[in-house]
Parts: C-alpha cells; sequence; structure tokens
C-alpha cells in the first residue's frame, strides 16, 4: 500500500471539503472522503473505502497509510 505525507492527506481533505461543500450548494452527489481517499490514491482498503465519517476516514488514513518521519 503507497504511504502518504501528513501534508498530502490534510490537503486533500481541504480540497475534497470545498468539492463537497460545492456539490450541497448545486444539489450534487458528493462521495465520501475515505472512499474519495481509497480510490484516488488507490490503497485498496475495503474498511476505508465504506466509511462514511469524514474524521473515522481521517483517523484510518492516520493509523493505516501516513508514512512516519523520524529524525
Amino acid at each position: 500500500m503507497p504511504k502518504l505525507s501528513i501534508e498530502l492527506v490534510q490537503g486533500e481533505q481541504r480540497s475534497w471539503s470545498q468539492m463537497n461543500e460545492a456539490l450541497k450548494y448545486a444539489d450534487g452527489n458528493s462521495i465520501p472522503f475515505g472512499k474519495y481517499m481509497n480510490d484516488k490514491f488507490s490503497l485498496n482498503d475495503p474498511v476505508l473505502s465504506k466509511e462514511v465519517d469524514t474524521a473515522m476516514a481521517m483517523l484510518i488514513l492516520l493509523k493505516d497509510h501516513v508514512k512516519e518521519f523520524r529524525d
């Protein structure tokens, strides 16, 4: 599985949030953040893909898909 940087995940969350708000305003349909990230980065994580809560999806991403930097 790819390992993502925390900065990338935070940036994607901001972008997804803006897109989500625009779609709500336009009466469009959006996909949950977890599915969005799973599909965009080919994470192959069925738990992440099914998670509908943005905060829980972020926790899954941080726990399983963000690389650690050690000094």
